[in-house]
This record gives structure tokens, C-alpha cells and sequence, in this order.
């Protein structure tokens, strides 16, 4: 796996990486090892693949229920017909949400795009007012937070996660440019995230900006002119 994929696993493993002890996970009878980095004394647990995160059950027990889920079934009614009780579905449901968004999709920091796009979509969340504000660059979605106002600083909360994540995979990691729709709290929360990106107007955009300023025969010249440009 270190010759396949090295990109998913610690940078310093190919340095060695000795037993470092074993336990026996109650929940599942299984001995769980832990090996440890002597570069730099890091220790990283071993989780076989057929467990779930946090050795909650074998996977094989919760692929049906959780396949279900994403079609919204809500976790009673998962409770009812698999076992256990809502609140283990539940829990298991938001472990997906765990990883990295970014570290998933981008695995080299080299590779991380510099040039991003972002906007927010308002949609409701239990039946109260958000929006999702969603980052995206090289032809990836990097990210999707919910924040439930569309000022600057709930903005930059909810973009920041991108930012966590991406400075996470490459510390030295800053955004060259973001193009937005030109809201204006859009725009300051990049500015506070990454101080020497360039902000853009979406083109798109600037000429529906165009046409709600402008009137009479100056609209159709200005707007042919910016169409070309």
C-alpha cells in the first residue's frame, strides 16, 4: 500500500515504522495494533477495512441501513428494521462527514488549484432559512458548509473550512484568485481568508450588472462591447 498510494498514507513511512503495541477492541473481539513513526514519533492506529470508524460494527452490518439513509430514511425507522437504536444510526451517519473534504479529493499538495470559484445557495435546513456556501477549483467540488446568515463574518466561517483543509494539506497553501457574483460580504470573507488572492466578477454577472444600470442606446453599446471583451 506504501508503493501504491503512498499520498494516503503519513509522508515519514517510508522511513520505517515498527509495532508500536496492540490492544483488543472490546466492541468487536478484534486486537487492534498501533505502529509508530520513529522520525518523528508519531503513532497511528491500524483499523482493518471490514470495522466502521470507531469500531462501532463490522461494515458488512451497516452497509444496507446506511445505503438507505442517503435516500433520506430517517433513523427509526433504520432502528426498526436493522437493530440497535436511532441514536447508533445516527452517529454512524455523521461519520462520513468526518474526512477531509479537500485531503479527500486532492491528495498532493502541488496539486491543490490556486485559481476558485465560490458562491452560496440559499436553501433550508429544518425548516429555517441557510445558506451553503460551496468552493470550487480544477474541475472539483472542494467543499460544502452551511452557515444560517450570509453576512461576512458567518461567510468567512463557513468558507473557512475550505481553507482549514487545504492549509492542512499544503500549510503554505494560499488562493491566487476566487471568482464570485460580487456580493459584497462574498468577497470580504476571501479577502480575510487569503489577504493576496485577486477577488474577480463573474462575467456573467458583470453583465447583468450592466444591464440593470444601464438604459436606452448606451445599454446595447456598452453590453456588445463587454459580450466581445
Amino acid at each position: 500500500m506504501l508503493g501504491q498510494h503512498p499520498e494516503l498514507l503519513p509522508t515519514d513511512m517510508d522511513q520505517g515504522f515498527p509495532l508500536h503495541d496492540c490492544s483488543v477492541s472490546v466492541k468487536q473481539d478484534l486486537i487492534v495494533r498501533r505502529i509508530k513513526l520513529p522520525a518523528t514519533g508519531a503513532v497511528f492506529t491500524l483499523r482493518p477495512s471490514f470495522v466502521m470508524p470507531s469500531m462501532i460494527a463490522r461494515t458488512a452490518e451497516g452497509e444496507k441501513a446506511l445505503y438507505l439513509r442517503q435516500w433520506g430514511g430517517p433513523f427509526d425507522a433504520l432502528a426498526y428494521v436493522f437493530g440497535r437504536d436511532a441514536m447508533f444510526w445516527y452517529r454512524a451517519w455523521l461519520a462520513f462527514g468526518r474526512p477531509s473534504r479537500v485531503g479527500t479529493t486532492v491528495k498532493e499538495p502541488q496539486q491543490l488549484p490556486r485559481d476558485l470559484g465560490a458562491d452560496e445557495k440559499l436553501t433550508r435546513v429544518a425548516r429555517q432559512q441557510g445558506y451553503v456556501p460551496t468552493p470550487v477549483g480544477g474541475g472539483c467540488l472542494l467543499g460544502v458548509s452551511v452557515v444560517e446568515a450570509a453576512d461576512t463574518e458567518t461567510l468567512e466561517r463557513g468558507y473557512g473550512a475550505f481553507a482549514k483543509e487545504a492549509q492542512g494539506l499544503g500549510p503554505a497553501y494560499q488562493a491566487r484568485s476566487v471568482c464570485t457574483d460580487g456580493w459584497e460580504a462574498t468577497r470580504q470573507a476571501w479577502r480575510r481568508l487569503f489577504p493576496k488572492s485577486t477577488v474577480v466578477l463573474c462575467c456573467l454577472h458583470s453583465i447583468l450588472k450592466i444591464q440593470k444600470h444601464c438604459a436606452g442606446q448606451v445599454r446595447h453599446q456598452v453590453l456588445d462591447r463587454a459580450w466581445q471583451v
